[in-house]
């Protein structure tokens, strides 16, 4: 019986074969994926993680205002002031337990710090060292997670050469460069609300 069965497997593969090469097909062996491939598919992943966790940001942000009285156009310095201090405690209060690494995963950190280091030994790493003025944190200044930005700290400019390679931001988040640390600040609130250390060579 087992051998019959056998015989009308063989048949059945011998018929595929004799169809297949009858009307010009081909067997194609699987090939394995290039490295640029694999590069790329890891971007993907540790580009995604980032992009789902700044979104989460963007919609957190975005109920904080809306939980706040609105301003007026006429509004004074005084008044705007407030209500950024106001948007800085909603913020806090919303992401109470928000840690360094939230936004920037390992995933992320891995491949952001790939993508710097192409632009740092590029063609065109002479220019971006000098267009990056790189402010030195205030004296006492430990960046953390939900800290407000100094006012009288300067802010970095990204180089576009660099800025191109990092990935894309909402309106409501910017990057800026503190000495060799990458931050994520939130524009209105002038939050770091995640950082990168030793991401800037």
């Amino acid at each position: 019986m087992k051998k019959q069965a056998t015989t009308s497997i063989k048949l059945t593969s011998m018929k595929l074969l004799i169809g297949l090469l009858a009307t010009g097909g081909t067997f194609t062996a699987p090939r394995a994926l290039s490295s640029t491939q694999t590069q790329e598919a890891r971007d993907t992943h540790g580009y995604k993680d980032f992009h789902d966790r700044i979104e989460e940001y963007e919609k957190l942000h975005k109920n904080a205002e809306k939980s706040l009285p609105r301003l007026k156009k006429t509004s004074k310095q005084e008044v705007i002031a407030a209500q950024q201090e106001a948007l800085v405690q909603k913020v806090r209060e919303l992401r109470s337990n928000a840690r360094q690494g939230d936004i920037f995963t390992p995933a992320a950190r891995e491949e952001i710090a790939r993508k710097i280091k192409v632009v740092y030994t590029g063609a065109d790493a002479h220019r971006v060292q000098n267009t990056i003025q790189a402010g030195d944190p205030l004296a006492g200044f430990k960046v953390e997670v939900n800290q407000k930005y100094p006012d009288g700290l300067t802010s970095t400019t990204v180089p576009p050469t660099l800025l191109q390679k990092l990935p894309e931001l909402p309106d409501e988040v910017t990057y800026r460069i503190l000495g060799s640390t990458l931050l994520l600040v939130d524009r209105k609130a002038n939050l770091i609300i995640d950082f990168m250390p030793n991401a800037i060579p």
